[in-house]
């Protein structure tokens, strides 16, 4: 086929798609011109390409609704969604592997315009799971800080139990409202609409919402990002899961991390913590999560503020108030050693008792049976 038989082929196909003011239509027989048109025509295709790149991060380019304010419930007019800021939102602490997913996501939505330019889509959808407190609420906030959009959220479990009945329509309002402009949309709670379609237990309603979160999933428009995060993961219908483009599962920190974010927690006064102490309470907190981990931290830093008193003191106090009993007998005597050693000799056998809530025998007994397996 000639070039130009190619060029009549897409023609009428580009031309239904713009007349229908139908612009995901549009942006996919786009991709599939440059595809086909890339051998013959490859400055066009490339023309194409930034034009598509352009408009599809420009707010006043193909969208033809009017995005109008955030949409409100139509009865008690309450916001549908909340629209936050980004500004310093802190980096998470979460492996390198997970790190990695996150940052070429992120890679590849800036360099939209070289991805469009050879025909390819780039990546719109992210499915984060993970247990409570594990930061895929934060690490949403610092991707929509790094691409540079808006953030807008949208808490699903609040917004079924605050409208069941009027759920479908008010989803869809806000999905529209999120299409008609660059922004980064966080779908909170996901598994409360999303689960399976064989759940008996599920009304519906429900069931009619997957159909349509399906349908949104694979018309989401390139100019914004479209973020789901749930903590069960294993709930939700399959068919929703395959539609994303990258799906994410964070685990709980481990020793690495629960010392990084103790210290981000705890700002400048980290730096009156010795390291050794910091390791060893990483140690004995494992099976903590992040959020856990900063609260813990930002208590110690308050009091240790309010009440003039020693800051390693305070973590100690606050690190046994909250997680000593999950301590096994070798993570105890780890911390106990340390906290000795790095204490400059303010603690001793009877107030590390005091602090831990254990009797002095037993103190001594982890800080001796450490000795011998050290």
């Amino acid at each position: 086929m000639s070039r130009t038989d190619q060029v009549q082929a897409w023609l009428p196909k580009i031309a239904e798609a713009a007349l229908a003011g139908d612009s995901k239509k549009l942006e996919i027989v786009l991709v599939k011109a440059i595809r086909a048109l890339k051998s013959q025509s490859p400055e066009t295709c490339k023309q194409l390409g930034a034009l598509l790149a352009e408009h599809s991060t420009n707010p006043n380019g193909l969208r033809w609704k009017g995005s109008g304010p955030p949409p409100v419930d139509a009865d008690e007019g309450f916001a549908l969604v909340r629209s936050e800021s980004t500004d310093n939102a802190p980096a998470p602490v979460m492996p390198p592997t997970i790190m990695k997913r996150v940052d070429q996501f992120v890679s590849e939505r800036k360099g939209c315009k070289r991805l469009l330019e050879e025909g390819f889509l780039p990546p719109g959808s992210v499915l984060l799971t993970g247990a409570p407190g594990t930061g895929k609420t934060m690490l949403s906030r610092w991707m929509s800080q790094q691409l540079e959009l808006p953030f807008v959220t949208l808490d699903l479990a609040t917004s079924i139990s605050s409208f069941l009945g009027k759920t479908g329509f008010n989803l869809r309002r806000t999905l529209d409202y999120a299409r008609s402009r660059p922004c980064v949309l966080l779908l909170d709670e996901f598994d409360a609409i999303a689960k399976r379609r064989d759940d008996d237990s599920e009304v519906g309603e429900l069931k009619r919402i997957v159909n349509v979160l399906l349908k949104e999933l694979e018309d989401w428009p390139l100019q914004s990002v479209l973020i789901a995060a749930t903590n069960h993961p294993e709930l939700l219908d399959k068919a929703i899961e395959r539609r994303f483009d990258i799906v994410i599962d964070i685990p709980l920190p481990g020793d690495d991390e629960r010392v990084e974010i103790l210290r981000q927690s705890g700002r400048q006064f980290s730096d009156q913590i010795p390291a050794e102490l910091l390791n060893a309470l990483a140690v004995g907190l494992e099976g903590t999560n992040g959020s856990e981990l900063n609260s813990l931290m930002s208590a110690a830093v308050r009091q240790h503020l309010a009440g003039e008193q020693e800051l390693v003191r305070s973590l100690i106090e606050e690190f046994q108030l909250r997680l000593s009993k999950r301590l096994s007998g070798r993570s105890l005597g780890v911390v106990l050693r340390s906290v000795q050693a790095n204490a400059k000799g303010l603690y001793k056998v009877r107030d590390l008792a005091e602090l831990f809530g254990k009797a002095p025998s037993t103190i001594q007994h982890h800080l001796k049976k450490e000795v011998q397996h050290g």
